[in-house]
């Protein structure tokens, strides 16, 4: 019974902390881990041409841990489609990087797909162009 009882709070103790974690991050922290994101996938092509298992791997489960952290903050800002496309992202990166580690480069190069096309759906419906060439968000 105490095993359930602490079970119990600790998971509603971690879902409060992710929460205020989401609600706390702000736009420009959003806009560090999105660049952050950006520079893997510049690299992620050549890369994953060269097979380097370790490296696609290892920036795979980062950009999954980021869009984790996307979805959360979109939530937090009640926009479903965004955190959808976010959760999306972050399951098909966490399979890149699993496919790296096996060798499967097929399955590496349409995982990362998934992610590429998300971006591409999230940007286009939740990111506004400036006048200066910056973005915000809608």
């Amino acid at each position: 019974m105490k095993i359930k009882l602490l079970s119990a709070f600790a998971l509603v103790a971690f879902s409060f902390t992710a929460v205020r974690a989401a609600e706390a991050m702000d736009e420009k922290q959003f806009q560090k881990l999105m660049k952050e994101v950006g520079n893997v996938a510049k690299q992620f092509k050549d890369h994953s041409a060269a097979k380097n298992a370790a490296v696609v791997a290892k920036d795979s489960a980062r950009t999954a841990e980021i869009y984790k952290q996307m979805a959360a903050f979109w939530k937090a800002r009640m926009t479903d489609e965004a955190a959808k496309l976010s959760e999306q992202s972050a399951a098909a990166a966490g399979a890149t990087a699993m496919a790296a580690k096996a060798g499967d480069w097929n399955k590496v190069k349409s995982s990362w797909g998934v992610v590429g096309q998300n971006c591409k759906s999230c940007h286009e419906k939740f990111r506004e162009k400036l006048d200066d060439g910056s973005y915000k968000i809608k």
